[in-house]
């Protein structure tokens, strides 16, 4: 049981220089790399705002469809059901079809 302690231990020192040697050659090629890769994101980015802005500008920058023009309308809603005053500022009429 100790000699398989003293391997196992000895096997993980021994993987964890070699890792560590493999490495230490790495980072400096590694960082460059990163590096590349987010100033490549940062580019994008960048690129997505600026279409973003631009989109907001269209869309603000459309004119928008005026509203009909109701003022002082009156309906004649005749024998219909109807519930409050008839001299009512505002009246809601609703109109449906149950067939």
């Amino acid at each position: 049981m100790r000699q398989w302690r003293r391997r196992s231990g000895s096997l993980l020192l021994g993987a964890g220089v070699l890792a560590g040697g493999l490495l230490a050659g790495a980072p400096a090629l590694a960082q460059d790399d990163l590096k590349k890769d987010v100033d490549e994101l940062k580019k994008g980015q960048q690129q997505i705002l600026q279409q973003l802005q631009e989109l907001k500008q269209m869309l603000q920058s459309q004119a928008r469809p005026a509203g009909p023009v109701v003022k002082d309308v009156v309906f004649n809603l005749g024998a219909n059901p109807t519930r409050g005053s008839d001299q009512a500022k505002l009246t809601l009429v609703e109109f449906t079809d149950f067939q």
